[in-house]
């Protein structure tokens, strides 16, 4: 049976065990004095870190932590990684560079960009999968 906490004006806060269906046909009452009460909802406390159960994950370093204090002692064994935020200007100067160096390599390859290198690839292995799935059309180019 679930447990509903209610705030009575004159009393202040109860504990009441009901029913729900009772519950949603009458509401809470004070049980001094019998007053409809308002009913307390609380917003349970969030958790933050890795919990037992569930490790912390951070891709953008590619570890995993299962406590804080694991995490805090990679990061003191490693001062030349960090978490950064997305607008930060050091991520945001890492990322352009990285863009800049795979549009460059794929330049290299006869592409326009790495998009274009991207888009080519999928069209052929979209190929690769038709013609191994049996698909029997001849594709001629000249």
């Amino acid at each position: 049976m679930p447990s509903y906490t209610g705030r009575c004006t004159q009393h202040g806060e109860f504990d009441d065990y009901m029913k729900v269906t009772e519950f949603l046909s009458s509401g809470l009452h004070c049980p001094n004095c019998g007053e409809d009460s308002a009913v307390v909802i609380r917003k349970a406390p969030g958790l933050i870190g890795p919990m037992p159960s569930k490790r912390l994950n951070i891709s953008q370093i590619g570890q995993s932590f299962g406590s804080v204090a694991e995490e805090k002692a990679y990061f003191k064994s490693h001062p030349n990684r960090a978490i950064v935020a997305k607008d930060d200007t050091t991520f945001i100067n890492h990322r352009d560079l990285a863009r800049e160096k795979a549009d460059n390599a794929a330049k290299r390859m006869g592409y326009r960009d790495f998009d274009d290198r991207k888009a080519y690839a999928k069209k052929e292995k979209a190929q690769k999968r038709r013609i191994a799935s049996g698909d029997k059309k001849i594709q001629i180019t000249t």
